[in-house]
């Protein structure tokens, strides 16, 4: 017998987040029919899993369906201007807040002033009502920054102080593989994006790489799946991205090499300033041997994606 989420709450427990993943219409509906939410969150509608959803239409609207089950008395939607598929889609049925990092126009909360270091991200969150927010957080990222600006909305709108949001923000500890960073012994900084990689998420990941500016910024990446007929590209595309953010790329297997490196290459013919180093290596554990021979103090590494070497 399935079991609503409203027996497993507790008295005490005032506040319950579930995470609604999907990957084909109905699956977030599905999860809304058990948990029954208030309110809702959109974070992203973007192109990953179209082997699946087939469109980025087929996202939209299956993200959407934790917004369509919102109760009228007292929903409220914070959905993200940033992704057009986003932006673009009415919600009438309940109260809807809007906020954007790169896309403020219509959105009511906007995150700004935002700062990317090896120790992490210093942003403001400007508010409806005019006021400006400064917050420090450990997490990189542009989504990273999206992410905690959405929460940020929530938690006002839950009554938290902003002293205790602050706090909160700054105490959050990095998620491993998800824009994790680091520092060696050696001096190099390492950014770990290794658990999933989409054109959006890759793209993110790049803007913070191309912050770091002490040394070298190397990527070392096998590219992008489950993109469905535009996997080459959206792969292309992120072959341009890394020439204008990294020194060096190192492009691992077989299955994107063609699509990533030709990007590096159109990049490089159109603008005489790009000059990024491109090496193709087989596996991971080679490419790891040629880090070890090229690596200096200073540098910074971008781990995106992390193809197990099977998959060819």
């Amino acid at each position: 017998m399935i079991r609503t989420v409203r027996e497993y709450l507790k008295p005490y427990n005032e506040v319950f987040i579930v995470e609604m993943g999907a990957k084909q219409i109905g699956d977030i509906k599905e999860i809304c029919d058990l948990v029954h939410p208030s309110v809702g969150i959109v974070t992203a509608v973007g192109e990953q899993h179209l082997e699946s959803f087939k469109s980025i239409e087929n996202v939209q609207r299956t993200k959407f369906e934790l917004i369509d089950s919102l109760p009228s008395d007292g929903g409220l939607a914070v959905i993200n201007d940033d992704f057009p598929y986003v932006a673009n889609r009415p919600v009438s049925n309940v109260e809807c807040v809007r906020y954007a990092v790169s896309n403020p126009g219509n959105a009511g909360y906007v995150a700004t002033d935002i700062t990317y270091t090896p120790a992490g991200t210093q942003f403001t969150v400007r508010t409806p009502q005019g006021a400006s927010l400064e917050f420090s957080t450990r997490l990189v990222g542009e989504c990273n920054v999206s992410n905690l600006l959405a929460a940020v909305i929530v938690a006002m709108r839950l009554g938290v102080p902003e002293d205790k949001i602050r706090y909160a923000v700054g105490q959050i500890e990095q998620v491993e593989h998800r824009l994790n960073m680091k520092r060696t012994p050696g001096g190099v900084t390492i950014i770990d994006d290794a658990f999933n990689s989409n054109p959006t998420g890759s793209s993110m990941a790049l803007d913070v790489l191309a912050m770091m500016t002490q040394g070298r910024r190397i990527v070392v990446t096998p590219g992008m799946i489950e993109l469905g007929d535009r996997q080459e590209e959206l792969n292309r595309n992120f072959g341009q991205k890394i020439a204008a953010s990294a020194d060096i790329a190192i492009v691992v297997g077989e299955y994107n090499r063609e699509a990533i490196v030709d990007g590096i290459n159109e990049s490089k013919e159109k603008d005489a300033s790009s000059a990024t180093e491109v090496h193709t290596v087989p596996t991971f554990l080679d490419s790891q041997s040629l880090l070890g021979s090229i690596l200096r103090p200073g540098d910074t590494v971008l781990y995106e994606n992390d193809l197990p070497d099977t998959f060819k």
